[in-house]
């Protein structure tokens, strides 16, 4: 029997961008040698079992057990961590079907571990992954967090228990769709559907706080396309307002994607007026009802903050320039730009920083909290971007964001939408689908198994949670640094998209943390150290007092 992959490569940006014919031919190999070792439908099935049993995947450090069960009597089985190396192995003997592996020893990082049982001729192979990290404080949790997650709660392979997952990796906050329809069902007439209200109250109950999308349309009005139409328009914002009101939240955000052609099917259009239409109507409702409440918009594809030299104005500036700053109280877009990194982010024009000072020009210079409502990197083998690279970036785009004006990441998403390797829908996730055995390949996992990006967000978390951005050490690109001030101390973040070593100065012992939670500590030598700053981001904790480049090309890239 064949195991289970653990995950693909992955990415891309412009979402139809074509791939460079060499990368091209690479995935297209990559593809063909993974399925090569998947199971043939003819072969027969294993004559034993295999499954991971344990709730979850995610430990504390110094805690916790890795459960599995077999019908064979003995069940071999390999940790490696992030980079393949062989941790530890060993055979354990089953009592009753069962066996456990203590992980309470191992240091905080990204694992994966293979399972295997029966004969040379008749195997059963089951592949999975754990997280061990550090805890996230409580004072990196909260409100003025910016970490969040996308989630789609009533999936296949989700369920209210991966919230637990996202507190555990210090994600304070949760975007999820309320389709319009499932909740008007007759005019004027509201139900609640219990799966979502149940993934709001157990987020509640964890301290994790909801944006709920006033999503979708309604065949009750407009022929069921996006409202437009002045009935449509009122009861489209009635609709947003009774969504608070019923779940005593305050933070709604308007459509998603409206410039694009997926979501929106409206009668007026995809144009910054046609939006302003339902934003200002939702807006006046909520208010209405709420005065304290949150309104979010315009949830673009991309930035959408271009200039160009003819025809009509691009989405951003139109709507900003039509007053649409006075409707909303955060503005939100999803600048996907995979498979790239998100330094791009910190240029100018259609940039984030570009946004902002669009914004801040209209806005009597002053800021409007940015948004990243939807933002990640699929590790579908597609689209360029591994696993690992997927981790690098969750961090990098953190550290670019928030010294860009953005006030909150909602990393799309949570959980991969499915198993397949090669569905870039299926991919965005920092955790895994279970897997359910079937009669050819009887192997499962009961839990939502952690990606290296879920490991990449609790350290981040952990790191720079509670701290605000302070500014940066001048570094000239490919280097990069960010600072994070809070509580009388300072976590720096440095990383280099082409390798570069650089010079840490400081008065004294200086801590480095990896993007696992692996520390270390460096003593400087005449006031200074070297540090071989590659794609990898490394937190730096002490008595800095500044980083500079110097001549030389090292370090480690993933």
């Amino acid at each position: 029997m064949t195991g289970i992959p653990i995950g693909p490569p992955a990415t891309s940006h412009p979402r139809h961008r074509p791939l460079p014919l060499p990368l091209a031919l690479t995935l297209v190999l990559a593809l063909a040698l993974s399925l090569l070792v998947g199971l043939p439908s003819s072969a027969p099935a294993a004559t034993h079992t295999l499954t991971v049993t344990s709730p979850s995947l995610i430990f504390q450090r110094g805690q916790g057990t890795v459960e599995f069960g077999s019908s064979a009597a003995s069940v071999s089985w390999s940790v490696t961590d992030e980079r393949g190396t062989r941790v530890r192995s060993g055979t354990s003997w089953l009592s009753g079907g069962r066996a456990a592996l203590s992980v309470a020893d191992l240091a905080p990082g990204y694992f994966e571990l293979a399972l295997h049982a029966g004969s040379a001729t008749d195997p059963t192979d089951l592949r999975t992954s754990f997280a061990v990290i550090e805890q996230v404080p409580d004072s990196a949790v909260g409100p003025s967090s910016p970490f969040g997650a996308a989630v789609h709660l009533t999936r296949t392979g989700w369920g209210t228990q991966v919230l637990d997952e996202a507190r555990k990796a210090g994600i304070s906050h949760i975007r999820e769709d309320a389709w319009w329809d499932r909740f008007e069902t007759a005019k004027g007439t509201y139900t609640y559907p219990a799966a979502f209200s149940a993934g709001i109250a157990r987020a509640r109950a964890l301290g994790i706080t909801p944006l709920i999308i006033a999503n979708g349309a309604n065949p009750l009005y407009d022929k069921g396309v996006t409202p437009s139409t002045p009935e449509g328009l009122a009861a489209f914002g009635k609709f947003a307002a009774e969504l608070l009101k019923h779940y005593g939240e305050n933070n709604v955000e308007v459509l998603n994607e409206y410039n694009g052609t997926t979501f929106n099917k409206s009668a007026c259009g995809r144009t910054a007026a046609c939006y302003l239409d339902v934003l200002t109507g939702v807006n006046n409702a909520v208010k209405a009802v709420n005065p304290q409440a949150t309104v979010v918009g315009p949830a673009t594809i991309g930035i959408a903050n271009c200039t160009p030299a003819t025809g009509p104005k691009c989405f951003a500036p139109d709507l900003i320039d039509r007053g649409g700053l006075q409707q909303m109280d955060a503005y939100s877009v999803h600048p996907y730009h995979y498979p790239g990194g998100p330094e791009w982010m910190a240029g100018t024009g259609d940039t984030i920083a570009g946004l902002r000072q669009r914004i801040r020009d209209a806005n009597g210079g002053e800021d409007k909290p940015i948004v990243l409502s939807e933002m990640g990197w699929p590790t579908d083998t597609g689209h360029g971007t591994s696993e690992l690279q997927q981790a690098d970036n969750l961090i990098r785009l953190y550290a670019v964001g928030l010294a860009n004006g953005v006030s909150r990441v909602y990393w799309y998403d949570l959980v991969n939408d499915g198993n397949d390797p090669a569905n870039k829908e299926h991919n965005f996730g920092m955790l895994r689908q279970p897997v359910t055995a079937t009669a050819a390949n009887p192997v499962s996992v009961a839990a939502n198994a952690p990606k290296p990006a879920l490991v990449a967000q609790a350290v981040t978390a952990r790191m720079i949670g509670g701290r605000t951005y302070s500014g940066d050490d001048g570094l000239t690109a490919p280097a990069r640094s960010a600072r994070f001030t809070g509580g009388g101390t300072t976590t720096r973040v440095v990383w280099a998209t082409t390798a570069r070593d650089l010079v840490v100065s400081a008065t004294g012992p200086v801590t480095l943390v990896d993007s696992w939670g692996r520390s270390s500590v460096r003593q400087p030598t005449g006031g200074s150290f070297t540090l071989s700053a590659g794609t990898s981001p490394v937190f730096v904790q002490g008595p800095v007092t500044g980083i500079t480049g110097i001549t030389g090309i090292t370090g480690i890239t993933r």
